[in-house]
């Protein structure tokens, strides 16, 4: 198994490529997004497996966040889909830029809510979703 930068990224000598994204402001990075749309072609015959991170795990149902996170990656992917999960993030307050901070605090504005630590990683969710990978990697 190889993990590469997305911008540094080349699909062409790989069979099953395995693409995630921390959810920035309502949205997967703009790099991976230009990775998918610049590497289209290549990966139309490739296994591909989607995972995202976002704070919002946990407190929307994981069908929403799959639709709204994970099927704008997808639709950008003419791959074969083997897996897609949606990981809890973490959200540390204190290590905010002003930038983020302003963004954060304009949002939880609008929301209505208050602005706080959040930690909904979870180890063993993620060693289940590489265990599962591993296991699509041994079917022919």
């Amino acid at each position: 198994m190889v993990v590469r930068n997305v911008a540094e990224a080349d699909p062409r000598g790989f069979d099953f490529i395995v693409i995630g994204s921390p959810i920035y402001e309502e949205h997967p990075l703009p790099s991976v997004v230009n990775f998918l749309a610049a590497n289209r072609e290549q990966l139309n015959d490739k296994d591909v497996a989607f995972f995202v991170v976002c704070v919002d795990y946990g407190a929307v149902p994981k069908e929403e966040l799959v639709r709204r996170y994970v099927a704008d990656l997808q639709a950008r992917a003419e791959g074969r889909v083997r897996a897609i999960e949606v990981f809890g993030g973490y959200l540390d307050v204190d290590k905010l830029s002003d930038t983020d901070r302003k963004l954060i605090e304009d949002f939880a504005k609008l929301m209505g809510v208050p602005i706080t630590q959040v930690n909904k990683l979870d180890e063993q969710s993620a060693r289940k979703f590489g265990a599962h990978i591993a296991h699509l990697l041994e079917q022919p």
